[in-house]
């Protein structure tokens, strides 16, 4: 008799033990790594620059500095650009040390390519002064559009900027005038030198580690490889595989772009082009739509992190196309306010 319930209890532990073994692994989920700086709050009014970390399962947000408009990191991610309503500031993501640049307000922030030097645009009664300045504060002044009607500037290589402009403009006394809708080519060196060319393009993305990147036709039209975009003014591109996607950014310390598309009410498609051919690659399916969502892709091209919403943080698994916010609603509508991530400092 106690032999027989032995070898029912023995049958019972090998079923529950066989029944676990077959049960699928339950799936993780993505998991959180390193550091994000974003802002949060109204950029119109200063908002707060902060720190994402996680600590266990708690993911907490720090303020390292209040009052920031704008905020940019360098193509290598090791220092970040920041405005105030007082003065131009760069941060060692390192570090974390900060020291001033430029004195005054300033728009439309932007890093060469080789990191060395960065544009920056300041306007007042009308007027839009661009300046170029390197990582000592010192700057030239490119270019003073007395219309303000100026774009910001687009790097497009370690000594060239482009400019969209819609109305005409005299530079200098005795000057040829640039003309209205066309694009200028501003090269800084000894000497500044403005070249006016066609409005044909408007840049969508340019890689820093290539100079290759993707435009649009002057109307929006449809998305265009571009290699070599620093030779702007001879610029021949071709279609893109994925002409009605919309660029959200390349992988940290890479040129592979990624892209969304939408193909109904409550899907995304999320994937990336080989930058070798520039065939569609990986497609996720993710049962989340983005109005304007602003995009961090890690370095492994695995994860992504998407403020997307007033109040939304969201972690992407790239490949499963699992979606995880970062913090619960009640929490977030505390915490978080239109939120936009600026660089994952993934170490």
């Amino acid at each position: 008799m106690r032999r027989t319930k032995w070898l029912i209890m023995l049958g019972v532990i090998a079923c529950w033990l066989m029944a676990a073994c077959s049960e699928p692994p339950k799936p993780s989920g993505p998991k959180f790594t390193g550091r994000v700086l974003l802002l949060t709050g109204d950029p119109s009014a200063g908002a707060a620059l902060a720190e994402l970390t996680q600590t266990g399962d708690v993911f907490n947000l720090a303020t390292l500095t209040p009052g920031v408009k704008e905020a940019v990191a360098s193509p290598d991610q090791t220092r970040l650009l920041f405005v105030t309503k007082d003065e131009i500031s760069l941060r060692d993501l390192g570090s974390g040390a900060t020291r001033s640049l430029v004195k005054g307000e300033a728009v439309c922030l932007a890093w060469a390519t080789d990191g060395e030097h960065f544009s920056y645009q300041q306007k007042s009664g009308g007027s839009t002064k661009l300046y170029v300045a390197d990582l000592d504060g010192k700057a030239k002044l490119a270019l003073e559009d007395s219309n303000g009607t100026t774009d910001c500037a687009e790097w497009i290589a370690k000594d060239r900027l482009v400019l969209e402009r819609f109305v005409g403009l005299t530079t200098k006394k005795g000057a040829e005038p640039l003309k209205p809708n066309t694009s200028t080519v501003v090269t800084i060196g000894d000497a500044v030198k403005l070249k006016d060319t066609m409005r044909k393009w408007s840049i969508e993305s340019v890689c820093a580690k290539s100079n290759d990147g993707f435009v649009r036709s002057a109307d929006q039209g449809k998305l265009m490889v571009a290699k070599n975009i620093d030779h702007f003014e001879s610029l021949d591109p071709s279609p893109a595989s994925c002409s009605e996607c919309r660029f959200i950014g390349y992988a940290a310390q890479s040129c592979t772009p990624f892209f969304i598309e939408q193909p109904s009410s409550t899907t995304t498609e999320l994937f990336y082009l080989n930058p070798t051919n520039w065939q569609k690659q990986r497609p996720a399916s993710i049962t989340w739509t983005f109005a304007s969502a602003k995009f961090l892709i890690k370095s492994s091209a695995r994860l992504a992190v998407a403020a997307d919403a007033p109040d939304k943080l969201l972690l992407i698994d790239t490949e499963s196309g699992d979606v995880t916010p970062f913090f619960q609603n009640a929490e977030a509508k505390r915490i978080l306010a239109s939120p936009v991530p600026i660089v994952w400092i993934e170490k």
